[in-house]
């Protein structure tokens, strides 16, 4: 096992609704959205309430007969209605969904309806749940099965919610029937502060009949919309107090991502929606968001007076760093205001716990009171560079982190890194591209510059070889560098021995016959230096190896970590970008001991791409044979017409890959 990342998409099983506004979330605007009921529900409730949807919806008839075009044959199923209301003025929206189900697969998909809300200031109500089978309706909606999970959605995925979804388990779906349902959700924001902003779907992962969204606006308000990949306007209706803003679609076509996507990259076409106009709106928002007094607690006065004591400017941005970092645990806050809007500094130092948001603005004011220049930066750690090519809004970011000014160096700061170790000079942070600086007078993105700290892993198999028939010694040193040393980190520290054991021989043994461990694997762990080592110990019966026709023996190692980081997509043929691990640098090094010499020539081969370089070495150090292959990934992405080019050279490279011996 090896400390790697995946900085693309792969695709997973979500339930069918659940899907489009997940789907929101990983792209770019993390905004749950909010929406209207006529009775609303406590948000300590765990039922929702069920109700006629308000007197402003007007919703789109989808009663039977159902005209219906010939389904695709490759579609599980199908949306034969999409339909969105947002009353912006009241703070609700209306939900309208009728799906038709094609296949078993898609009776799966279609028996759980989930709703995404957040309990803390949104209330859903539920209007019907239909089930049509033929011209008979079966009444689907029973409040007794609705599920309202008490977790929050993953906290890497929203920096303003805790939102979590409310799921209703359908029985007795046949292939054939159509499902209808709608409901409606109330609320708005907190941390908005009553300003508005949103997003439109124009495309779906599957085929949609009739996709329609309606806003109702109220004037003299300003709305600011932006197309993202459509040319789909909206049709405009003024009344007497509000203005009707209308999307609306026909026979849309599915739209399927392909695996191994960039984690940026988002083909559906949408609309952007805010009510802030420049990202000095959006700065002047978060200010307040994060602004705190600068009276603190006599508990945290006096760590902070002990660091003062401490000789450097960079070793009191470090033991506050770590602090934060170790000693206030990161978790999603799960109810009220907390979830949106930073708690003093001086109640996280006490509660030893908080979000991105609270430990980034315990982080500032602690550097400040260190008199170190710190600020927060509002980031998109999925989005990334793509912010900059989004509206000015708050809800474009998913992360917080802490730009401070040490020795006239900036550093960008994470405060839930909890296993990120080292001087500041060997801190790294992911390749952001933009953020928004939270400081006085900022009108535009910060442009935040690649971090120079890449990681690197080193894997050193020693072996030594006995005769043919003889066992050989098996001796693997991992040293893992930055991110890598955090990743072996964090999993050393959250798994068994026992467990990371059989993880280990696992490796080993798919490409070692027989192999045995000799003793436990040992581990030490350099956190000065951010470093991090493994040693394994194997002994492998048979190494050398003859086949009844051969009349030679032959032997082969594996460079193991080199071949995991060079994995082929799944789908070659592209019509999306291909997202690649980056950053990557795996080097596999073999040492191999033989008494009687090596019936091998020393060799060099290379190949290179603007996607990654790869080398290998073959060479000899006194009677050992030493074989090194590096592995090393350049950019995150490649583009679909480089693709074929980048695949014939990643073959070509894993050709060279390993060794093998030969014995007469």
């Amino acid at each position: 096992m090896y400390a790697q990342r995946r900085a693309y998409k792969v695709l997973g099983e979500i339930s069918f609704h659940f899907q489009w506004a997940r789907f929101c979330a990983n792209a770019a605007l993390l905004f749950i959205l909010s929406a209207a009921p006529l009775t609303p529900v406590l948000a300590q409730d765990s039922k929702p309430a069920i109700a006629p949807p308000s007197k402003w919806v007007i919703p789109i008839r989808s009663d039977a007969p159902f005209n219906l075009d010939p389904p695709d044959p490759s579609a599980s199923l199908r949306w034969v209605l999409v339909e969105r209301q947002i009353n912006a003025k009241n703070d609700e929206q209306f939900f309208h969904w009728v799906c038709q189900v094609l296949t078993p697969a898609g009776v799966l998909k279609a028996s759980r309806i989930a709703i995404e809300f957040d309990p803390s200031y949104e209330s859903l109500t539920m209007h019907w749940v239909k089930i049509w089978r033929g011209t008979n309706v079966l009444n689907g909606l029973d409040p007794s099965r609705f599920q309202t999970s008490q977790s929050p959605l993953d906290a890497a995925d929203f920096l303003l919610s805790t939102a979590r979804p409310a799921t209703l388990l359908l029985d007795d779906i046949h292939p054939g029937d159509i499902i209808d349902y709608a409901y409606s959700i109330e609320g708005s924001n907190p941390a908005l502060n009553g300003m508005f902003a949103d997003r439109v779907r124009v495309h779906l992962e599957d085929p949609v009949d009739h996709l329609v969204t309606r806003l109702l606006w109220p004037p003299p308000r300003k709305v600011y919309v932006q197309n993202h990949g459509t040319e789909i306007y909206p049709t405009t209706v003024y009344w007497s107090n509000m203005v009707v803003f209308a999307w609306d679609a026909t026979k849309v076509p599915g739209l399927r991502l392909q695996p191994q996507i960039p984690i940026w990259y988002d083909p559906y076409p949408w609309v952007q929606l805010s009510e802030y106009q420049t990202w000095s709106d959006v700065n002047k928002w978060a200010l307040k968001l994060f602004a705190t007094s600068n009276t603190f607690s006599p508990d945290l006065t006096q760590k902070i007076k002990e660091w003062k004591q401490l000789p450097g400017q960079e070793d009191r941005a470090l033991a506050a760093l770590q602090f934060v970092q170790e000693e206030i645990r990161y978790t999603a806050l799960g109810d009220g205001t907390s979830g949106y809007q930073p708690a003093s500094p001086s109640e996280i130092f006490a509660r030893r716990f908080g979000d991105c948001k609270d430990k980034t603005s315990l982080l500032v004011a602690m550097l400040r009171a260190l008199n170190i220049d710190a600020y927060p930066v509002l980031v998109n750690s999925r989005a990334r560079q793509t912010v900059a090519d989004l509206h000015p809004s708050p809800v474009v970011f998913n992360h917080a982190v802490v730009q401070a000014t040490v020795n006239n160096r900036y550093y960008y700061l994470d405060s839930t890194a909890a296993y990120e170790r080292g001087p500041l000079a060997d801190r790294s942070w992911p390749d952001y591209r933009f953020g928004l600086l939270i400081r006085p007078g900022v009108t535009a993105l910060w442009e935040i510059p690649p971090c120079t700290v890449l990681p690197k892993t080193t894997v050193t198999a020693y072996f030594s070889i006995g005769d043919l028939n003889e066992p050989t010694g098996l001796r693997i040193v991992t040293v893992a560098e930055g991110t890598d040393a955090e990743a072996l980190r964090e999993h050393f520290s959250t798994t068994s021995q026992d467990d990371i054991e059989r993880e280990y021989y696992s490796v080993q043994a798919k490409y070692y016959t027989d192999i045995r461990s000799t003793a436990p694997l040992q581990f030490s762990d350099d956190q000065q230096n951010n470093r991090f080592q493994i040693t394994e110990f194997y002994s492998v019966p048979r190494m050398w190896n003859r086949l009844p026709e051969e009349a030679y023996y032959h032997c082969h190692f594996y460079s193991v970590n080199v071949d995991d980081a060079m994995r082929k997509p799944d789908v070659s043929p592209r019509t999306m970008p291909l997202g690649i691990d980056y950053p990557v640098d795996q080097v596999s090094r073999i040492e191999a001991s033989w008494t009687t010499g090596w019936p091998v020539h020393p060799d060099n081969e290379s190949v290179m791409n603007p996607a990654f370089s790869f080398y290998r070495n073959e060479t000899f150090i006194g009677t050992n044979l030493v074989i090194e292959h590096e592995y090393r990934s350049l950019t995150d992405v490649v583009m679909p017409d480089a693709v074929p080019t980048y695949l014939r050279q990643l073959d070509a490279a894993m050709e060279f890959l390993g060794c093998t011996v030969v014995s007469y």
